[in-house]
């Protein structure tokens, strides 16, 4: 069964996403009827995701950019580590194996406000479409199965990525 999420700026200039786990218009009619799920940050040299739960905060994911060019992520967390790496200097895409050893690449193209998640029989995994009228919402992503959490974390932490690599691509 598919899920939806919707990933918003927890503020104006804030590296930091909330992720819903449906799709709503805007942060505003978000936060006034849902809890953020998780939380998605990625500042100046680490990369996390915060699975929100009635206990405060639980770290999923952390680790932390490689190079100065941030072209690669070390991630941490269910027991084992893993990689996610631009695909190409000029390009937005990322890809990253999962903690079963399955890779995964994001495929941006051009100025589409589409993005796919593909494994590596072409197959799409998950969808992003980008919002563009919406200052803060960053956009809605479909992951269209069921899979385990620990992946659902990576597909979450790497759209953040391919997103903020996008967005400043964009502003250079």
């Amino acid at each position: 069964m598919p899920a939806t999420f919707t990933l918003f700026n927890k503020g104006a200039f804030s590296q930091r996403a909330l992720v819903f786990d449906r799709d709503f218009k805007n942060r505003s009619e978000a936060l006034e009827n849902a809890e953020p799920l998780y939380q998605v940050n990625t500042k100046w040299s680490t990369v996390e995701i915060l699975h929100n739960t009635v206990t405060g905060p639980k770290a999923l994911l952390s680790g932390n950019y490689k190079g100065w060019l941030k072209r690669s992520v070390s991630l941490n967390g269910f027991g084992s580590n893993t990689l996610a790496k631009r695909t190409a200097v000029v390009r937005s895409g990322w890809s990253f194996v999962d903690f079963t050893s399955n890779e995964f690449t994001w495929r941006v193209s051009g100025w589409s406000t589409s993005w796919t998640l593909t494994d590596v029989n072409g197959s799409v995994v998950a969808k992003l479409t980008r919002a563009t009228l919406h200052r803060n919402k960053l956009g809605t992503l479909e992951i269209m199965e069921d899979v385990p959490e620990s992946l659902q974390a990576l597909i979450l932490v790497t759209c953040k990525l391919v997103h903020q690599t996008v967005v400043d691509a964009e502003r250079s």
